[in-house]
Order: C-alpha cells, then sequence, then structure tokens
C-alpha cells in the first residue's frame, strides 16, 4: 500500500489532470458514440472509428496544453494505437454481434481503458511526473 501512496504524492497532479482530460474527452466519446450509433445508426465499426479519430487529435493536444504528457507525438501515437483499437474491437463485438446498445457498452468500454492507459503511459514514460513540470 505505501507504493500506492508514494505514486499519488509524487504524481499527483499529473494524475489530476490527466483524468481531468479524460473525463472530458470519454464524455465526448460516449456521446459521439450514441449520437453516431445509436441516433444515426451508423454501424459501430465505422460511428466508433470515427469518434475515437477525431477525439484521439484532441486529447493530445488537451494533453498537451495541461502539461500531462511529454512531448512526443509518436510515441502517443503508438502507445495509444493499441487502446484505440482493442477498445474499438469490443465495442464493435459487444455492438454489432450482441446487440448491447452505444449508451450501456461505451462508458463501460471507455472507463477501463481509461484505467489502464493512465498506467501504461506511467510504464513507458509518456507521462510528466511533478518533478519535470515547467
Amino acid at each position: 500500500m505505501s507504493w500506492i501512496n508514494k505514486l499519488f504524492k509524487k504524481d499527483l497532479g499529473t494524475f489530476v489532470r490527466f483524468t481531468l482530460v479524460g473525463l472530458v474527452w470519454t464524455i465526448l466519446n460516449v456521446g459521439s458514440d450514441i449520437w453516431l450509433i445509436d441516433h444515426l445508426e451508423l454501424p459501430a465499426w465505422l460511428g466508433a472509428l470515427i469518434g475515437y479519430f477525431v477525439l484521439y487529435v484532441g486529447r493530445y493536444f488537451s494533453y498537451l496544453a495541461l502539461k500531462v504528457i511529454e512531448r512526443q507525438f509518436w510515441k502517443y501515437v503508438y502507445s495509444t494505437i493499441a487502446f484505440t483499437l482493442v477498445m474499438w474491437l469490443i465495442k464493435t463485438i459487444s455492438i454489432d454481434v450482441f446487440d448491447l446498445s452505444a449508451s450501456l457498452v461505451s462508458p463501460i468500454v471507455a472507463a477501463a481503458g481509461f484505467v489502464l492507459k493512465y498506467f501504461f503511459y506511467k510504464s513507458i514514460n509518456l507521462l510528466k511526473s511533478s518533478d519535470k513540470q515547467g
């Protein structure tokens, strides 16, 4: 448990900013899924893909503006693409194969991806730590 305390004491500011950016873009992502898939009736593979592309770029610049990540665009791209593909595949199968609604699937997938992505970014030194701010 002490490693968790050390982690959050050292990087609390980064975690809070990561959470704020993640929250805003998750809400936009879920909203775009519901609008594109449930209301416009696009296939899940297309609606989710459109949403990910637009939100992917916006999230990167939001992270930079709030000094959450290092300015390493390609590292961000490569490290995020796996999450995007896995989340897109899970959404597509859940919605198109299991006939679940985007309003149910999208928030669950987004929340799980958010938590896993934070720790992955941290492990590859993409996140700025408190001592690197500036």
